[in-house]
């Protein structure tokens, strides 16, 4: 979960321009809607759930088996909506540690780009989604 405060800042530092036109996931509807696994490079497990029709916005939310930074490791949760532009998918959320449901502050931001040939997605830190 600390990749996650960390794509946050560098999500913040680059905002809109993360976004660069391209067709390949956008051009079938709900192309990035479904289950997502992932190990974080923390080695702990990973779960982000897309649903949407594919035209651009989707909602989203993440749970991280441990949230080393942000929760001292303890279990949290990323929920918001995405946005997608070509092969990139901008993710904004809330996070929230586990069990206790502490807010943290402010909105997370993340940035995955998504690949056609392996259907998997990859987040700005390198760890790689597949479907499940």
């Amino acid at each position: 979960m600390r990749r996650i405060v960390q794509a946050a800042i560098g999500c913040a530092a680059i905002g809109a321009a993360c976004l660069v036109p391209s067709s390949a996931a956008t051009a079938k509807a709900g192309a990035l809607s479904g289950t997502w696994a992932s190990i974080d490079n923390d080695g702990s497990s990973q779960t982000l759930d897309i649903t949407g029709s594919g035209q651009r916005s989707y909602a989203m939310f993440l749970t991280d088996d441990s949230a080393t930074s942000a929760c001292g490791w303890a279990a949290a949760k990323l929920v918001g909506s995405g946005t997608s532009e070509g092969d990139l998918l901008q993710m904004s959320g809330a996070l929230v540690c586990l069990p206790g449901g502490n807010v943290l502050r402010g909105r997370i931001g993340l940035l995955f780009v998504y690949s056609p040939a392996t259907d998997t997605l990859t987040d700005e830190t390198g760890v790689t989604w597949h479907r499940s």
